[in-house]
């Protein structure tokens, strides 16, 4: 399944996840995702060096720093944007900070504002 990214600003990345009491934010999250079919991203507010989004696998935020060259791997990666601040297209794959510990299976590609499975 696919996930369109809806940009957002941090208020609105705070008001996605915004559980109620009791609840988890990560299954607030990952719930909120099944429910809409969309996802959220976030770019920090330095104009695009960092930015922010949920894992429709899990709900878990995840985060990431772009950088001149793309860089695969766990302990320092970094993207390049080759789409637009509003339709992002991200290389490398994002993976979910759960992945290495097998709490979650979500492995992305970003292409043209939409998740792809890798």
């Amino acid at each position: 399944m696919t996930y369109p990214v809806r940009i957002v600003d941090s208020t609105g990345l705070r008001a996605w996840c915004d559980a109620p009491p009791g609840e988890l934010v990560d299954e607030y999250c990952y719930r909120k995702a099944a429910e809409t079919g969309e996802t959220l991203f976030c770019w920090s507010p330095s104009p695009g060096r960092s930015f922010s989004w949920i894992c429709p696998g899990c709900g878990r935020l995840a985060g990431g720093m772009l950088g001149d060259e793309p860089v695969s791997g766990w302990e320092a990666p970094r993207w390049v944007n080759s789409g637009t601040q509003e339709r992002p297209t991200l290389t490398p794959s994002l993976g979910c900070p759960g992945l290495p510990s097998g709490r979650c299976t979500g492995h992305w590609w970003l292409r043209d504002g939409e998740l792809v499975p890798a």
